[in-house]
């Protein structure tokens, strides 16, 4: 793994794949939402997979065959695709929900065509972990403002044990992706990506200014009255 370049940008990533060894297992879609200069970039990419050791379990739940016999569905070259997203992957910390279990598919992907097959940064972010550590650390502050430990015990039987990804997304009022998006590397990249926001940035009504604000209150208004001012 790239242990000594520094982190170059934000990847939100998601694999659907034919089953859960990445040995016996390919990675058929694989979505990247890159964080350039605080502006996302969508990037798909479709590798026609090996489904000779397919898990029938894991082409149901992704919805392997309905989707991909849609006309129009495309295929791309797998060793073009593969350039791109080891370019597109470059220095980048991988966000995702397990990206652990993401990486290690793109890792044997890339071990066919590249001598570097982790070109990302070696620490990858679980926004799971991240969101439980959020909630815990709300724990932490009122505890302190309130006196009161129970706090820590109502964020464990909230999120319970072992954590289930979309309880604690809508624990941090993030809604996980539709039954419809669920399971598509792009769905699923999406919700990655707005969990991490939810967590790291400031709500828009802290981070705005007094003109921005008003603005706000207008449009609130205005949507309110039927687009009447």
């Amino acid at each position: 793994m790239n242990h000594t370049k520094p982190p170059r940008i934000l990847a939100f990533v998601d694999c659907e794949t034919t089953g859960l060894d990445p040995f016996l297992h390919d990675a058929w879609e694989i979505a990247v939402i890159l964080r350039v200069d605080g502006r996302d970039e969508e990037h798909v990419f479709r590798i026609k997979p090996d489904l000779a050791n397919a898990s029938p379990d894991a082409l149901t739940i992704n919805r392997y065959h309905e989707r991909t016999s849609d006309p129009a569905w495309t295929w791309n070259d797998p060793h073009t695709a593969a350039a791109h997203l080891h370019n597109v992957l470059d220095r980048a910390v991988l966000i995702g929900s397990n990206p652990a279990f993401d990486a290690e598919m793109i890792r044997h992907l890339f071990a066919r065509y590249f001598d570097d097959a982790t070109p990302w940064h070696y620490r990858t972010v679980d926004i799971v972990t991240l969101a439980v550590g959020s909630l815990y650390g709300r724990a932490a502050e009122r505890t302190r403002n309130d006196c009161d430990a129970t706090w820590y015990g109502r964020v464990a039987r909230a999120v319970g044990w072992p954590w289930h990804s979309h309880d604690v997304s809508r624990h941090v009022q993030v809604e996980p992706p539709a039954p419809e998006v669920a399971h598509t590397a792009l769905g699923d990249a999406r919700w990655a990506r707005d969990v991490w926001d939810q967590i790291t940035m400031p709500s828009a009504i802290y981070a705005a200014s007094d003109e921005q604000l008003a603005a706000m209150v207008g449009d609130a208004l205005s949507r309110l009255h039927g687009g009447r001012p």
